[in-house]
């Protein structure tokens, strides 16, 4: 159901859309046969003979304004008079308790008369009822169920028990009433939603500014109904044969209330009142189609309906035979469709050992890669190390100690080691310089002293190379010594122990 804006502001929007559905009992008396009243055509669709049922017959609503302020608008019960038919019926609303079921239904007058189906709504009386016929099932194997049918029968024989309305709706409308009884309906919208507090369904108090407030249900759908203790809409009660008479004869009493043995027709009453119904439903179809316009036109054209006749018969047999060619292809369709599926179910098979078998090639392939990767990365590994070990020899190391510095510096990143070994090679080519210059001027001193100059020379030479080595330059970006500031970088501890490396070399060289 739509909730509105001021409903949920007046804080009865739950209220509103919990109850949807509604109840009204009255009381419950057991139904009879209706040869005697001018009801005759209404009776329960379950056989009056069997023995597994018992039928009762009541006013299940009115269209009229109740006592709980719940309008049931004319035009409202005319669309909803047929729903009720074969919804169950229960004891005290209680759902998992069905004792029977509702089995035919009928819109009469307050005099009685039954309303006829195509009558138009604006033809309709502002107040009449609907008449319903229900069942109670009673021939249970289960003691205690068939226990509970009996004691439900003798309550409604004893005028202990009522019957209880239930319906559904989706929507409602406001239905104002001044203090003179006159009767407006305002429509529920957003700018009229503030009356729905007034209403008694709703906490209201059912007055508002002069009028009596009531609900209008809109969209009704009716469930079924129930046998209650108490009730509460006096206008629903359940019918006897001696109720319905007094009915006739007296429709403004509805609280009569009284009860008869609820005895079956008799076969002859059944094949007399069947007899009379279908003579009397027969002659009024005779009659209807004997004065019809068309049944006198159709009369003078008898060649003419001849003719219509043959040509229905004639398309009947070419529909039937085209709807004949139409099975067979739809048999030979599905028959293709299932050999279709069945291929595609083959060719699927086919298709996951396929994708299998690539997997597995896939794996193989990506397995060599992977040997092939890592013997790549040992060859360069390899050639890396060979091209320092080129680089070292070309320095000025000789082969034993190129392979150990390549091999204890192999970590070393490619820029520090160029730098180291730039640093090494300058280093070499002073140093030879220096002993090329001492080599000349030691050839020019006399040849006498050669052996103690040469003596002394070496002396010096030894002192000079150690002192040489200590005064090399080396490049500004090439850091390589040991500072007591970067002892915990690992790139310049690395540098240190390759300069002390080399100073080694080239002090015992």
């Amino acid at each position: 159901m739509k909730i509105y804006k001021q409903e949920i502001a007046d804080g009865i929007d739950s209220l509103v859309s919990s109850q949807g559905c509604i109840t009204y009992a009255s009381v419950a008396e057991p139904c009879s046969d209706t040869n005697s009243f001018k009801f005759d055509k209404i009776k329960s669709v379950a056989a009056l003979e069997d023995k597994d049922l018992y039928y009762v017959q009541s006013i299940l609503v009115s269209s009229s304004w109740n006592k709980n302020d719940d309008i049931f608008d004319k035009a409202e019960v005319w669309q909803a008079k047929k729903t009720p038919e074969d919804k169950p019926t229960n004891l005290e609303h209680d759902e998992s308790v069905i004792i029977g079921h509702i089995t035919s239904n009928y819109p009469i007058t307050e005099e009685g008369e039954i309303i006829s189906d195509d009558t138009s709504i604006e033809n309709l009386p502002d107040k009449y009822h609907i008449l319903t016929g229900s069942v109670i099932y009673r021939a249970f194997t289960n003691p205690e169920l068939k226990d509970r049918a009996e004691k439900l029968i003798a309550e409604i024989e004893d005028g202990q028990k009522y019957v209880s309305m239930e319906c559904f709706f989706n929507d409602f409308d406001y239905g104002l009433r001044n203090e003179a009884g006159e009767l407006k309906v305002l429509k529920r919208k957003e700018d009229t939603a503030y009356l729905t507090k007034h209403l008694r369904a709703y906490g209201g108090s059912g007055q508002h500014e002069g009028y009596t407030i009531g609900r209008v249900l809109r969209n009704i759908t009716f469930s079924g109904k129930g046998f209650v203790d108490k009730p509460a809409n006096s206008d629903s009660i359940i019918f006897s044969r001696t109720m319905l008479n007094n009915f006739l004869q007296k429709t403004s009493n509805f609280e009569k209330k009284g009860v008869i043995e609820n005895k079956p027709f008799s076969k002859s009453e059944k094949n007399i009142m069947n007899l009379e119904e279908n003579i009397e439903q027969i002659n009024q179809k005779l009659n209807k189609v004997l004065t019809s316009e068309t049944f006198q036109a159709s009369f003078s054209k008898a060649s003419d309906l001849e003719s219509k006749i043959s040509e229905l018969e004639t398309s009947a047999a070419e529909s039937q035979k085209a709807l004949d060619e139409q099975v067979e292809k739809f048999v030979a369709l599905e028959a293709a469709m299932k050999d279709k599926e069945e291929e595609m179910k083959k060719k699927e098979e086919e298709m996951n050992k396929e994708k299998a078998s690539l997997q597995e090639q896939l794996d193989a392939t990506n397995e060599a890669l992977a040997g092939y990767k890592a013997k790549e990365e040992d060859m360069a590994k390899k050639e890396k190390a060979l091209k320092r070990r080129a680089s070292l020899v070309e320095a000025g190391l000789d082969d034993e100690a190129a392979e150990a510095a390549a091999s204890k510096f192999e970590q070393l990143d490619d820029e520090s080691f160029d730098s180291m070994t730039s640093f090494l090679s300058e280093a070499v080519m002073k140093k030879a310089k220096k002993e090329e210059e001492m080599n000349k001027e030691e050839a020019s001193e006399n040849e006498v002293h050669e052996e103690a100059e040469v003596e002394e020379t070496e002396a010096e030479e030894s002192v000079a190379e150690s002192s040489d080595l200590d005064n090399v330059e080396v490049e500004p970006e090439v850091n390589l010594s040991v500072s007591e500031e970067s002892e915990a970088s690992a790139v310049e501890s690395t540098r240190a122990a390759l300069v002390d490396f080399v100073k080694s070399r080239l002090q015992t060289k």
